[in-house]
């Protein structure tokens, strides 16, 4: 009998592993089909149906989200893909310049306030200068912490207005801009309650 019991108890752990086993392989290729899916999504997102003229725009926005000057690149405007790359490096330039004198300002604020030191001699330009207590410091931390605050703003902001420009240009090499104004008299028939007239029709093409 009790061997019945340790037999059985054996089975039941390897049924149960076998089930836990099971489940975490579902549970991952779940997992790897929907990561399939989520990939496939954004494959198709961004690639461009040129059958279809309302895709193209939408396309276009979603890869100059993605990467900047991709969709002026998509657009053949190779010529706008250098200025936009300017100025995002511009921009990057800018939060590293302001980002590094607020670190700098900062570190000498700190030691007045956690080393409870009353005044400060902060090299500028090469050359010590001093002494600075904290109400002089205070506002140089504050002014360049600020500015590059500003300046992630405004990079988010060019990334926006490129993808934008990207998506307008696309929607306007949709549009027919052809210059073929024509006006053509034709013959026409209309039935009415009094029978069938003939008539002349005039057709506007612009």
């Amino acid at each position: 009998m009790i061997r019945i019991l340790i037999v059985f108890l054996l089975v039941s752990s390897t049924t149960f592993a076998q089930k836990l086993d099971t489940t975490k392989v579902l549970s991952s290729t779940k997992a790897v089909i929907d990561t399939t899916k989520k990939l496939s999504l954004l494959k198709n997102a961004l690639k461009t149906d040129s059958s279809n003229k309302r895709s193209i725009p939408r396309t276009v926005l979603l890869r100059s989200l993605v990467l900047p000057g991709w969709g002026q690149a998509t657009n053949k405007q190779y010529w706008v893909v250098p200025i936009v790359y300017a100025a995002a490096a511009g921009g990057v330039y800018t939060i590293w310049w302001n980002n590094n004198k607020y670190k700098f300002y900062k570190s000498y604020l700190a030691q007045i306030v956690i080393d409870k030191k009353t005044e400060v001699f902060i090299p500028i330009n090469g050359e010590l200068r001093g002494p600075f207590v904290k109400t002089q410091i205070e506002p140089a931390v504050k002014a360049y912490r600020r500015q590059r605050d500003l300046s992630w703003i405004g990079l988010a902001v060019g990334w926006t207005l490129q993808a934008i420009q990207a998506n307008v240009s696309a929607h306007l090499k949709g549009f027919d801009m052809t210059e073929d104004i024509s006006m053509k008299f034709e013959p026409a028939l209309e039935s009415s309650s009094f029978g069938t007239s003939a008539g002349v029709k005039l057709r506007l093409n612009f």
